[in-house]
């Protein structure tokens, strides 16, 4: 739907071509987004999005054009905010060509985009969609410097513009949620239950006898895999299904540690940045990671730690080395507590600002 918003100077538009139910990774990043845009200063003139649930292709497609008919009837001369899709290939060239600017949100490749909607390989050149999309770009802020290899790649021979690296950040709920009353510790999976997540090999490390006796695995999130995470439960796993953001971040903070599993899946190995890392190391939670390249490279800043990907029996070894170990324990704390700051969506705010105020320069001259 399209939301018209007051300002007394209205800046920009914003414009999510994804579904941006509550609690999808799209609406964590428009409603980011939109915070950052407050925190500048920054007016909003329209924000273009549907929360629809599209189940069928066809449904899909009818709320896509329906979302870039609005993107060309609000065409002007201004900055067009957007998070990455290959619709936006039918949109951005009519706002370049009325004098705007067209800043995109770079969260994920076309790897990403695939394994996440499938069936976007039945759309006729959907590939060319997607580079013709990047080709739009004014310019492009990417969440990880892995993503803004493959932007600079897939722009190639296109004139150059700014491709610079601005990280993602997570609900204020994550910062001060009362931790759930529990009176025995737990590990937390939480999120999208896809096969590309990691669930078998959580599901075998939490069955492999190096994982502490009596410690309970708690699992959060509804998905593909469900069906197989609902078969595992017993005395030590139990799934509680989705969680509405605020009950999420409390099961979150009472946590002993979180488990970001997710397979090593090729190219998106490189460009993943997953939402449930940040937002364990915002409620001060440690974070136990699959070394994949992208996760490898998120937790430099020391709040959690790495796993072999191919290894079940060594994410078993790592949650006994947590669970066992007050001093390391703490320590991760600790990290996750300095880094904390950075996960607000806010801390980025000037980075954003300075991006759209040099577009409106350029639109100006």
């Amino acid at each position: 739907m399209s939301r018209q918003l007051s300002s007394n100077i209205p800046e920009v538009t914003m414009l999510w071509m994804e579904s941006t139910r509550v609690g999808s990774a799209a609406r964590t990043h428009m409603d980011g987004t939109r915070a950052r845009l407050d925190a500048a200063g920054i007016g909003v003139r329209e924000q273009i999005y549907s929360e629809a649930v599209a189940e069928g292709i066809r449904d899909k497609i009818t709320r896509l054009l329906k979302l870039v008919r609005a993107g060309r009837k609000s065409a002007h001369r201004g900055v067009l905010v957007a998070r990455w899709h290959p619709f936006l290939a039918f949109v951005a060239p009519r706002w370049l060509r009325k004098g705007g600017k067209v800043l995109l949100l770079v969260q994920g490749n076309d790897e990403s985009a695939y394994e996440t909607n499938p069936w976007l390989r039945r759309i006729p050149a959907v590939d060319r969609l997607m580079t013709r999309s990047l080709g739009c770009a004014s310019a492009v802020l990417c969440v990880n410097e892995g993503l803004a290899e493959w932007v600079r790649s897939k722009r190639a021979g296109a004139d150059a513009v700014p491709v610079e690296v601005m990280p993602s950040g997570v609900s204020d709920l994550f910062f001060d949620a009362t931790p759930v009353p529990t009176e025995e510790p737990y590990v937390l999976f939480f999120g999208g239950l896809a096969p590309w997540q990691g669930i078998d090999y959580m599901l075998e490390a939490h069955r492999s006898s190096k994982w502490p006796s009596g410690l309970k695995l708690l699992v959060i999130g509804d998905g593909a895999k469900a069906a197989t995470v609902e078969r595992a439960q017993g005395a030590t796993l139990e799934w509680l299904g989705p969680k509405r953001p605020a009950e999420l971040a409390r099961y979150v903070a009472g946590a002993l540690v979180t488990l970001c599993p997710k397979s090593n899946t090729g190219s998106m190995a490189k460009v993943t940045t997953p939402f449930k890392m940040l937002e364990s190391a915002a409620a001060g939670v440690p974070v136990i990671a699959t070394d994949i390249p992208a996760q490898k490279d998120m937790l430099e800043e020391g709040y959690g730690l790495l796993v072999d990907a191919e290894q079940p029996s060594d994410l078993a070894d790592a949650v006994a080395r947590v669970f066992k170990d007050e001093q390391l324990r703490e320590s991760l704390v600790a990290r996750a507590r300095d880094f904390s700051p950075k996960c607000r969506w806010t801390y980025a705010a000037p980075q954003l600002a300075n991006m759209i105020g040099a577009l409106e320069r350029d639109i100006r001259s």
